[in-house]
């Protein structure tokens, strides 16, 4: 008789029951997540974001994101954007970065340059809902975002009174990379129309990767030192242009 599932069934249960753990033990196989980064308990927002994550399962030719927030989000429909930043060439001087001219420091993923940013959730601008659900290309020649959306996230979750949102992209809307891709995500929480911007890594403290060939993540070195605590902004930058939504038309 094997005994390795028995077993194996146990110490998950135990573990589930250690305090403190709340999904922080990475395990393998279908439906599992993998931590990318450990995110300081910023403050000023309730529910700012705590964990990154991503599926477990790369074979799916998707990659399926997680934000887990320190608090439950009361409305996280109207008041909570949850975008991922890819850098799918692992070259910070292509795409969107700290070298950009004209770029709010709200909306620039840290030190990677992202080629493509995933939003999950819509922006507002004279009251009406924008840029919602969808995928962007890095436009060199425009300075931006690719004015037409290269794909629509799949699958979005944001309900109400939860401590979780997510959101999946098509590995083929990144090109279909098979090696390592860098990334990074900004939680925009904006509780009373009080935008506030959390990065995480938080601001300034690099990033993780994802190996789609060994099925593993490297979490940025931050994680282990200890990192600093996200400065918030007091303007609503929109994640699609950088400026100001005041400015916006589209």
């Amino acid at each position: 008789m094997k005994r390795t599932p028995l077993i194996f069934s146990v110490l998950l249960i135990l573990t589930a029951l250690l305090p403190g753990c709340r999904e922080r033990i990475v395990y393998t196989g279908a439906g599992d997540w993998l931590l990318l980064a450990d995110d300081p308990d910023d403050g000023n927002v309730g529910y700012n974001a705590h964990y990154l994550y991503v599926d477990a399962d790369f074979s799916d030719d998707a990659l399926e994101f997680k934000v887990q927030t320190y608090a439950p989000i009361p409305d996280a429909y109207d008041d909570v954007i949850l975008t991922i930043y890819f850098d799918t060439d692992q070259d910070a001087s292509t795409g969107l970065s700290t070298s950009t001219p004209g770029w709010g420091a709200e909306a620039i993923p840290n030190d990677i340059g992202a080629d493509f940013m995933m939003l999950a959730g819509a922006e507002f601008a004279k009251g009406d809902r924008i840029n919602e659900d969808e995928i962007y290309a890095w436009d060199g020649n425009a300075n931006g975002w690719s004015e037409t959306p290269v794909g629509s996230v799949q699958d979005p979750y944001r309900p109400a009174n939860t401590d979780s949102v997510k959101g999946t992209i098509s590995l083929d809307i990144l090109g279909n990379p098979t090696g390592q891709i860098d990334v990074v995500a900004i939680l925009l929480c904006d509780p009373d129309g009080e935008a506030y911007y959390d990065h995480i890594p938080d601001q300034n403290e690099g990033h993780a990767t994802i190996d789609l060939e060994s099925g593993g993540v490297v979490q940025p070195s931050s994680q282990e030192a200890g990192v600093a605590v996200d400065g918030g902004s007091v303007r609503r930058v929109s994640l699609i242009t950088g400026k100001e939504l005041i400015e916006e038309a589209r």
